[in-house]
């Protein structure tokens, strides 16, 4: 019998999959994901802050809303 991992993904992980996925680094990927957040827009330090181990102190766990922000400026980079 094979099971299957049916844990979720943290929207961290998935942020983590977005980025990987466009293979830019990842100062441009904080310059995709900040298009259109204006002055709600994320420091470098806040940014990394979402792609540490979540054991550390640094970790920051991202709202809902933020990968669905984030879904949708990677999907942009997809269209010519």
């Amino acid at each position: 019998m094979v099971y299957m991992n049916t844990a979720a993904k943290t929207n961290n992980e998935r942020l983590r999959e977005l980025v990987e996925a466009t293979g830019l680094t990842q100062a441009v990927a904080l310059t995709v994901f900040n298009r259109g957040l204006g002055p709600a827009a994320y420091s470098e330090s806040a940014w990394k802050a979402f792609f540490v181990n979540p054991d550390t102190t640094r970790f920051r766990p991202l709202k809902d809303e933020l990968l669905t922000h984030a879904e949708r400026q990677f999907a942009k980079l997809g269209k010519t």
